[in-house]
Formats: C-alpha cells, sequence, structure tokens
C-alpha cells in the first residue's frame, strides 16, 4: 500500500473544493482516468483494512455504498475484499440505474464475481428496510462496516434513507471504517450535518480533508488513515495554498526549519529574547515563558517585569537575568517602552501574567507605536490591544505572532462564527498583517499570506494553566534565533504538543503540569529532530 506523500512543508490538508481541483488537474492534466484513480483508492483502502482488522478469511464485512463516486470506491473494497477472503455484503442505497458512471462499472465488474464465488462470500443488495438489514447483519455477525454513503460534497443534513442508515450503523458493536470522510461530516469544517458515522478509522483519498481534524470531526473520524491514490505530491502541496486549506505539522518540517548553530557560536549570535509580563499577582507566567524561550534555543534571554516584582522574578529565575522597568499606578509606566527597546532584544514577548489595567493599555499601546523588533503578543498583551481605542492594526505587521485562545481572539475580532475554524483565522491574519495562532484542538497559525498550519501533536494533557506561556515563549526563542514567524510559530505548536505528548507516554496526562512541559522540551527536541551534529 502506497501511503501519503508528505513534502518538507508539511502534509497537506483540503478543502472539498480544493480536492476537487486536484483530482481535475489529474485527470485532465495529468492523464489519470477517473475510473483508475477509483480503482486506486478503493484498493488502498481494502489493504488498510486487511492490514488493521485482518487476517479477513472468512470475516464477514457489510460495505454501505451510496450512488456516488463514494459508493464506487466502497464497490472496490468489497471486491479486493473478496479476494482477501472475506465474506462480503453490499448494500447499495439506491437502484443500479442511479449510480454514477464509474460506480456503475464497478458494480458491473463485481456481478460476475458474485457468479463465480457464489453467495455465501458476496452478496449485493438494495437497501429495503433496515428491520431486513438487521436480520442480516445478525446472521452474518460482521467484523467491521464500510462506510462508502456520501463523499466530501454534502454541505445540508442528512436525507433519509442515509440519515436512518447513520443511525443504524452506529448502533452495530462492530467498528466502522468510513471511505475518505464519514457520512454526516461536513468535509471542511468538521460540523455534524443532522448525524454522522461514528468511525473507528477513515480511510481518505490522497490528502485528508480539514473536518477530519477540526470542528467534531476528530470525535468521529477516529484514526485517520491517508492513503496514495496517485495524484502527484505536487499537486496536493499547491492545493494546500488555497483558501481554507492548510498543511499539518511534521518532524520534518521543523526539521528543515531548525536553525544550524555555527561551530564559533556565542549566547548573542544564537539569539536574544525578551519576555516582558508578570505582577503583583502573576509572577509564575512571565518565568515559564522566559524558561520556554530559553529550552528552545535562543542563546540569551531577559525578563522584564515591574520594579515592584524584580526580585521574586529573579527568584524564580537564577539562570536568566531579569530586568525592572518603570510602573505607573496601576500597572507598567509608558516610559517602559522605551527602556524595552533600548536593549534591543531580536525577539520580544509582552503579555504573560502583565494584569488587565487601563495604564497597562497604555504602556503596550506606546510599546506597539515605538519598536519594529518582532513581537509575540499573548494574554494581557493581547487584552491590551482590545482594550485599545485606537487602531493597533495600524502598527501591526507580519513580524507580529498573536496566540490567543477562543475568548481572546473574540475579544479582538468580535463575535466572530468559529465553525470554520481555517478560514477565519486565514481572514483575520490577512486583515491584521499578522500571524496567528490560534489555540485550540487542533491550534491553528496563519500568516497574512495565507500560509497555514494545523497543529499534529498535543493530548489533553495540556488543558492546564501556564501552557499557553510556555508556546509563546517558544514562539519568541525560535523568533530570536532568526525563524520567520510563521514557521516560529508552527514548530513552537509542533514540539510543544509533542514535549506534552511525551510526558503523557509515562505519567498520568492529568497531573501534567507548565514546569513539567518546560522540562519535556529538551528531550522531544531531540527526539524529534535528531543529533543537531549530525550533517547526512
Amino acid at each position: 500500500m502506497a501511503h501519503l506523500n508528505v513534502s518538507a512543508h508539511g502534509s497537506s490538508v483540503l478543502t472539498a473544493e480544493a480536492m476537487q481541483a486536484a483530482d481535475h488537474f489529474a485527470i485532465e492534466e495529468y492523464g489519470l482516468p477517473s475510473f483508475t484513480l477509483m480503482e486506486t483508492a478503493g484498493r488502498g483502502s481494502a489493504e488498510v483494512i486487511r492490514t488493521d482488522y485482518g487476517p479477513l478469511d472468512d470475516a464477514a464485512v457489510i460495505v454501505l455504498c451510496g450512488k456516488g463516486n463514494n459508493g464506487g470506491d466502497g464497490l472496490v473494497v468489497a471486491r479486493r475484499l473478496c479476494a482477501f477472503g472475506a465474506r462480503a455484503h453490499v448494500v447499495l442505497t439506491s437502484e443500479p440505474d442511479a449510480l454514477s458512471e464509474d460506480s456503475a462499472h464497478n458494480l458491473s465488474l463485481l456481478r460476475p464475481l458474485r457468479d463465480e464465488v457464489g453467495e455465501e462470500q458476496l452478496t449485493i443488495d438494495v437497501l429495503d428496510t433496515l428491520g431486513a438489514l438487521t436480520e442480516t447483519a445478525h446472521r452474518l455477525q460482521p467484523r467491521l462496516y464500510v462506510d462508502a454513503l456520501l463523499g466530501t460534497g454534502l454541505t445540508s443534513e442528512l436525507r433519509e434513507p442515509v440519515r436512518s442508515l447513520v443511525d443504524w450503523v452506529n448502533d452495530r458493536p462492530a467498528p466502522v471504517v468510513a471511505i475518505d470522510v464519514p457520512t454526516g461530516l461536513h468535509s471542511d469544517t468538521g460540523a455534524v450535518l443532522g448525524a454522522a458515522t461514528d468511525a473507528a478509522q477513515t480511510v481518505t483519498m490522497a490528502a485528508p480533508k480539514v473536518g477530519l481534524y477540526v470542528g467534531e470531526g476528530p470525535e468521529y473520524a477516529g484514526t485517520v488513515t491517508p492513503v496514495d491514490i496517485g495524484i502527484p505530491a505536487f499537486v496536493l502541496d499547491r492545493a494546500a495554498e488555497k483558501p481554507g486549506c492548510a498543511r499539518r505539522t511534521t518532524d520534518a518540517a521543523v526539521r528543515a526549519w531548525w536553525p544550524p548553530r555555527a561551530s564559533d557560536a556565542y549566547k548573542y549570535s544564537v539569539g536574544t529574547a525578551m519576555v516582558v509580563g508578570g505582577s503583583s499577582r502573576f509572577t509564575g507566567a512571565p518565568t515559564m515563558a522566559a524558561q520556554a524561550a530559553s529550552r528552545s534555543g535562543a542563546g540569551y534571554v531577559t525578563c522584564a517585569g515591574p520594579a515592584s516584582v524584580q526580585d521574586t522574578l529573579a527568584g524564580h529565575l537564577p539562570d536568566i537575568p531579569t530586568l525592572p522597568l518603570p510602573e505607573a499606578d496601576a500597572g507598567l509606566s509608558p516610559d517602559a517602552a522605551q527602556r524595552i527597546v533600548d536593549e534591543r532584544a531580536d525577539a520580544l514577548l509582552v503579555g504573560p501574567g502583565l494584569g488587565r489595567t487601563d495604564d497597562m493599555a497604555r504602556f503596550v499601546e506606546r510599546l506597539i507605536e515605538t519598536t519594529d523588533q518582532p513581537l509575540v503578543l499573548d494574554a494581557d498583551g493581547l487584552n491590551a490591544l482590545a482594550d485599545m481605542e485606537a487602531d493597533w492594526t495600524e502598527h501591526a505587521g507580519p513580524r507580529w505572532i498573536l496566540t490567543p485562545h477562543a475568548g481572546e481572539f473574540q475579544r479582538l475580532a468580535g463575535d466572530v462564527d468559529l465553525t470554520d475554524r481555517v478560514r477565519v483565522v486565514q481572514e483575520h491574519a490577512r486583515e491584521w498583517n499578522v500571524v496567528l495562532l490560534l489555540k485550540g484542538q487542533p491550534s491553528i497559525v496563519a500568516g497574512p499570506d495565507g500560509t497555514t498550519y494545523l497543529g499534529s501533536t498535543g493530548t489533553p494533557a495540556l488543558a492546564t494553566a501556564g501552557t499557553g506561556d510556555v508556546l509563546a515563549g517558544q514562539c519568541v526563542g525560535l523568533l530570536a534565533q532568526g525563524l520567520d514567524p510563521v514557521p516560529a510559530a508552527a514548530a513552537a505548536l509542533h514540539l510543544g504538543g509533542a514535549a506534552a505528548q511525551r510526558y503523557a507516554e509515562t505519567r498520568d496526562p492529568r497531573t501534567m503540569t507548565a514546569p513539567d512541559l518546560v522540562d519535556e522540551l529538551p528531550w522531544a527536541l531531540r527526539e524529534r529532530l535528531g543529533d543537531p551534529q549530525r550533517t547526512d
């Protein structure tokens, strides 16, 4: 079985429209017949099923097929499963004369096979009643079900008889393998359209669909397994640049982005970063961010905060210098902005633990008017933007990284519908002219030019206070080393998630704290990126 090709940019994740365009290119420009693509898709799906659910000798499989090309894929699957020794029972949701052209061709190939192997091994029925299908399932005791009912084109709620068939298969004890997309799941947004197949696994063609990873998609798609159906990798990579599409972060992509360190490197040559944060209530946030920046490879990290908490910050950071900043009545003085700029760090992080006051908003406003350094804004730095009367976007630029969670994002953007998360992030990154990292499951990074990444690592262990500060610290540490903002944000996201996964492999994920995450970063970097001294 040929698995999906993954470029050094990350693996492509496509909308239905982009996938259709890639299919069209393969057919019209590359000369691959549509029937060949269907055959390859069905064979690849059957091979995944044999690998993950085999051996299949004498195992019963019920294959539910719609009238479109997704159903045609299912007919190929049924034919191949018979070749692997399975007993396949095909259920068509429409009369044969309603099938698409390629699907009808595959049905014509299946019928003589049925005549050859006999109805004990292969049956083909048109759906009559669910009661009759229940009796068939009871008699066959299937190993699994294959959902080949509907593909990527669904945009409205399921209609009968498919709606009831989805509910029916979800009530069966055997697992379901969905072909391309679970029926009822919006392939772009991950929204459930009335009902959706609850799949144990989704075998998806050429490139995963965005909806498998966002919204409710992860709950219904199960394990996502892409298969190569012959569409050239460069076509899929190019398709990932279309609106609504993305790439998933990969170890290979992060390894390609990671800055080399020269043999004569010294602390200032490998990046200076400054974390600006802290208040009387919150000294842990800037502490963790500064440690994460250092653990991400920045050579010299400074933690700057209100003078009144400098001693506390210094006590937490024996190996990181601190910088006291002048204060106003309730927050940093606007004069602190010039003090920060004069330090000339290669990159700044502003926000962790600063507090939300009018004085703090005025300080952040002065800073963004004054600095031209690469800038990460997180937590109260984002709240300060939202509280400003002036238009902060006039000072924004593509060297800014904003790292909001959904609530912070909506304070900045207004009451925005986040159903189509990828497009919303892309639109606001372009409108604000910044790199936007929207935290969530998955987190999404988008640049003002539309370049977009979905995080492919992570675990519910990250649901603990302070992990956002660690992520922001990673971002500024990578910016300081010279990474462009989009790769810096995507690499931070990928490696932070990998560090959390590493913790959860040996300990209860519910026990992880943000300092644990910082401690795991060096190990995750080594395991994911390899030996930095190797040149091969």
